[in-house]
């Protein structure tokens, strides 16, 4: 039988970055897998172009019917775009490569995913990305601040989508364990940009009132300064480090003996770690940042990215306030289950597939 190239329809995944970590992640957490395996269910055949093939084709969960080419160069890559947009293929475009901002000019369907909130830290970084925001068919955000800041910076409404990433509700729940929730975490990937030197500078703050506290740290630490301001700020015996954990039940029961998920980064997209300890029963201490005021509103407290005196402030408020524990993690979960599921989110991307 011949094959007829004209009846395919292409998905095209444009990933800048994979990594190993991703191995570890539930199939719907993991968002590089999730779209494609969405369009694949839809009849498209998914490509990816990618910067480093070889770790996403080892990630067990890769789907071997994916197509996946190589960056190698950037005419390869201008070539390997044009080639598929004269097919009249739908483009997914992830990160603020600027390699990522050209797309839009070589094919006529395209779909970019915003990892992090669209507030630029320049004015010039803003402006590029208002214009070429212009030419994409239509932008994919994590949450409704989101959307009406692009609104306001230009951007037209219907081509802004707010499609969060799902979260595991098998592996990250509520549990009925024999621990007694006393102490603090902050789970996630240790580096600059996660601002952990705010939490240990507010933890300081917090033992003069609770000496006995412990912050556990659960991820892979990539700040080489990290170890060095723990001793520095002499808190050795309260920062316990876990390293990185696999998504399994250990996992979970050690969330659930938490009491209080710390974040103070500069910049988060969604932020799905955060999600994972809302989801096991940790009241919230978050940055004011466009990825969580819109969110959790009045489910969490709030500090300035630096503040680390507001953050010491809602840590001990908590502490010494267990009905607003209680309240916040009612709330937490109950939006979680409802508007981050897998079938929802799916629902939602399968939507906005047949609108481009």
């Amino acid at each position: 039988m011949i094959n007829n190239t004209k009846n395919k329809k292409y998905f095209v995944s444009i990933i800048w970055g994979y990594f190993i970590s991703f191995y570890n992640f539930t199939p719907e957490e993991n968002y590089h897998l999730h779209i494609l395996k969405v369009a694949k269910n839809m009849g498209f055949i998914p490509v990816v172009i990618i910067s480093n093939k070889k770790i996403m084709i080892n990630d067990p969960h890769f789907d071997s019917e994916i197509k996946v080419i190589d960056y190698k160069n950037f005419l390869y890559f201008i070539f390997n775009v044009i080639r598929f947009s004269v097919q009249n293929s739908i483009f997914y475009v992830n990160s603020y490569e600027w390699q990522s901002f050209i797309v839009p000019f070589l094919a006529r369907r395209t779909i970019f995913m915003a990892h992090n909130q669209p507030k630029r830290k320049t004015k010039i970084k803003q402006i590029i990305q208002n214009f070429v925001y212009k030419f994409f068919t239509a932008i994919k955000l994590n949450n409704e601040d989101e959307k009406q800041f692009l609104v306001k910076q230009g951007v037209k409404e219907n081509k802004l989508f707010v499609i969060p990433l799902a979260i595991s509700q098998n592996i990250f729940k509520l549990k009925e364990i024999d621990i007694e929730r006393k102490n603090l975490v902050y789970f996630g990937n240790v580096a600059l940009i996660k601002n952990l030197n705010t939490i240990l500078m507010a933890l300081k703050e917090v033992l003069i009132k609770k000496p006995n506290i412990k912050l556990n740290i659960i991820g892979k630490i990539t700040d080489d300064e990290f170890i060095t301001k723990i001793k520095k700020l002499k808190l050795d015996r309260n920062v316990i480090l876990h390293g990185h954990i696999a998504q399994n039940e250990k996992l979970t029961n050690l969330l659930n003996s938490m009491l209080i998920s710390i974040n103070s980064s500069v910049n988060e997209g969604q932020c799905v770690a955060v999600y994972n300890t809302a989801l096991c029963g940790c009241a919230l201490c978050l940055p004011k940042i466009m990825s969580f005021e819109g969110v959790f509103k009045d489910k969490a407290l709030f500090h300035e990215v630096s503040d680390y005196k507001q953050l010491a402030k809602n840590m001990l408020f908590y502490l010494d306030n267990p009905a607003t524990i209680n309240e916040h993690r009612t709330k937490c979960i109950e939006m979680i289950k409802k508007d981050y599921s897998k079938e929802i989110i799916e629902k939602k991307l399968k939507n906005l597939i047949l609108k481009i």
